[in-house]
């Protein structure tokens, strides 16, 4: 491996609301995961909440929680007055 091939960073895909995100680092806080979807077409404002889904249950993530990302990760974003 050469060293131009070491530190290219390798994109990450994740979906948020179903959603594909694109992203080139692995690290993210709920605040740029959420800026990203939305520059990415994703119907969502930058004040919902996200949760990041682990099968059934949604863990929640702050605007300021930084999040290793991985591929086919799943992650939901709501609108703080939406109650289901």
């Amino acid at each position: 491996m050469n060293e131009a091939t070491s530190t290219k960073a390798r994109a990450v895909t994740v979906s948020v609301n179903d959603h594909p995100v694109n992203f080139t680092e692995h690290k993210a806080t709920g605040t740029e995961i959420k800026a990203a979807a939305i520059a990415q077409g994703v119907a969502i404002e930058q004040d919902f909440l996200l949760f990041v889904v682990h099968g059934d249950h949604l863990q929640p993530i702050a605007d300021e929680d930084e999040v290793t990302l991985h591929a086919h990760q799943q992650f939901r974003a709501v609108a703080p007055d939406d109650n289901s």
